[in-house]
């Protein structure tokens, strides 16, 4: 009974936010029960994991998808209505903050008073415990990451705080930036001494040694990043002196090493004559040997609804899919095999009807693994994005049948989401195609946090900064070689970046790499365009036309502010402490 009670509580406390630095006590459950019960220690982890939003959800709390690739150069919303394309995309973020939010000081307290209750218990062994704490710490520093990437520096606590301490303690103030990074950093060095390199299989799911390494690869690359490309503002509170860049690019590079030189993990290649095939599976085929840690779903108490949102519309139960309409000019990032750019030919495409298989058939295999469009097969039936029909005179028919053949796709436009309708391209990457039905909270393909692909990039990125050219053009090649596109012979920056965005698009990448890279106001703050599609009567295929502005009426913007989220005026109000500002709010 005390078991169910304390399970009940956790839920119960990682639904809601708690203030000042969520002061509540555990102590209404008997100190006993809890650090004295191995399961309901171990429950007590699994509440805190429970919280962590490794595929952020919109700020509704519910839809559970990719909302940055709906914010950078990937793609839009597809829904006029929704925040993230009136609000965020269109660049009104003020200092009242709102959607993709991470101040999660509920759940530090959380991880603090485990760390230090846990050490009085006698249901575990020692060894045991520095298998417990490394669990908790890696939740702690994550956390931290959440939240230093976005809003800088933020104040550090390691101790659970007193509900009786005076206030001039509880109202806490900022750490400079840097020294959250190190904060994670340092912790990631000591808990990868006492974390696993693999657990058993009723244990997958928690970090192991290399999900430490790899969150301190991905971790100091961005505070490397920071002192490279941003500024230092408010005394440090965010910022990075340049002076720290090579420090941080070696802590990145040197961790993506360790793992790389493990050989624990490798490349996904099951499938080495079907290039396409072979990366969609590698998002399916749970626990591969690419994957270094990732978020278990089931589908059922523990699922997601990334299948029902993001799905081509017919597949749907008369709501949800198509979440994301991706970009012309993300789909010309993905090369052709041959390793010449992707550009869309825009006098071919418009110079005939077409099977887009046929047109696109040169492109990098990631592309037909990632996105889907017209003719695209799903579930043994062909994608329908048309959104009308060219009949034999030439005439267009956009409302009803023609010849018995409806106007418009299934997919095309419905229930208020843009489907086909905006750029003609969604986003495949993660759709499960065994699912059925599709609906709400079934997903329970497992979301991919870190991969052995994201450390080999992150790799050559640190190495080219360092000045090791050679090791990250071998590195980008082995991404290339998997891929089935020709090989670099040599490296750029550039080009680097090039393949962090095809490698790794519409993973919850992109927008943040833009941010710390400080390109972001270029590549956001621009037009974008997409193409319809029309099936034509006489050849059974379709007619392209170009949509040169796949926005609509509400331009794409990211102000040099939104580096930082707003600290907000609630949360000063509630301590002073945490003022000032952050720039531009």
């Amino acid at each position: 009974m005390k078991a169910k009670y304390f399970i009940y509580l956790l839920l119960f406390c990682g639904s809601f936010s708690c203030d000042i630095m969520d002061k509540a006590p555990l102590d209404i459950i008997s100190e006993e029960a809890v650090w004295n019960d191995k399961a309901l220690i171990n429950s007590y982890i699994s509440g805190v994991y429970s919280e962590l939003d490794f595929l952020i959800r919109d700020g509704s709390g519910y839809e559970e998808v990719d909302p940055t690739s709906g914010l950078s150069d990937e793609g839009r919303q597809g829904r006029d209505w929704h925040p993230l394309y009136s609000t965020w995309k269109a660049g009104f973020l003020n200092k009242d903050g709102g959607l993709l939010e991470q101040w999660r000081y509920g759940t530090i307290r959380k991880t603090n008073e485990f760390l230090e209750k846990i050490e009085t218990s006698a249901a575990v062994s020692e060894p045991e415990k520095k298998v417990l704490s490394g669990k908790i710490r890696f939740a702690r520093a994550i956390t931290y990451f959440f939240m230093v990437k976005r809003y800088g520096g933020i104040p550090v606590i390691t101790k659970a705080q007193a509900i009786d301490a005076p206030m001039e303690e509880l109202l806490v103030s900022r750490d400079k930036e840097i020294d959250v990074y190190d904060f994670i950093i340092n912790e990631m060095d000591e808990i990868a001494k006492d974390l696993p390199e693999s657990y058993s299989s009723d244990e997958v799911g928690y970090p192991t040694k290399y999900a430490a390494l790899a969150l301190k690869s991905r971790a100091a690359m961005y505070a490397a990043s920071i002192a490279t490309w941003g500024k230092v503002q408010i005394d440090g509170l965010v910022g990075i002196p340049a002076n720290e860049a090579e420090r941080f690019w070696k802590a990145s590079y040197e961790a993506s090493k360790e793992i790389i030189d493990s050989n624990v993990f490798a490349l996904y290649n099951q499938l080495p004559n079907d290039k396409a095939e072979n990366f969609r599976k590698l998002f399916l085929d749970e626990n591969n040997v690419e994957v270094i840690f990732s978020k278990q779903l089931t589908g059922e108490q523990v699922g997601s609804n990334y299948d029902l949102f993001m799905s081509p519309f017919q597949f749907c139960p008369g709501w949800g899919g198509s979440n994301t309409s991706v970009y012309l000019e993300m789909v010309e990032s993905f090369e052709n095999i041959d390793g010449t750019p992707g550009t869309f030919d825009r006098a071919l495409a418009l110079s005939q009807p077409w099977d887009l298989n046929e047109f696109f058939k040169n492109k990098d295999p990631r592309f037909f693994a990632s996105v889907y469009y017209e003719g695209t097969i799903w579930k043994g039936e062909a994608v329908e994005n048309w959104g009308g029909i060219i009949t034999e005179n030439g005439t267009k028919v956009t409302t009803g049948f023609y010849q018995g053949k409806p106007a418009q796709g299934r997919s095309y436009s419905a229930a208020g989401y843009a489907g086909g309708a905006i750029t003609g391209f969604n986003v495949k990457k993660y759709l499960d195609d065994g699912l059925v039905p599709v609906d709400a909270g079934k997903t329970k393909v497992d979301f991919i946090v870190f991969r052995y692909g994201e450390i080999l990039l992150n790799y050559a990125e640190a190495a080219f900064e360092l000045g090791k050219s050679s090791e990250a053009l071998d590195a980008v090649n082995q991404i290339r070689g998997r891929a089935g596109i020709a090989l670099l012979t040599n490296i750029t920056r550039d080009a680097i970046r090039h393949e962090r965005k095809v490698e790794l698009a519409f993973e919850d990448q992109r927008w943040w790499d833009l941010r710390r890279w400080h390109t972001a106001v270029d590549a956001i703050t621009r037009n974008f365009s997409g193409i319809y599609t029309f099936y034509d009567v006489k050849t059974g295929k379709f007619r392209i036309e170009m949509n040169e502005n796949a926005m609509g009426g509400v331009p794409s913007v990211f102000k040099e502010e939104h580096y930082y989220f707003p600290i907000t005026p609630g949360r000063i109000s509630n301590n002073p402490n945490l003022a000032p500002e952050n720039p531009g709010y």
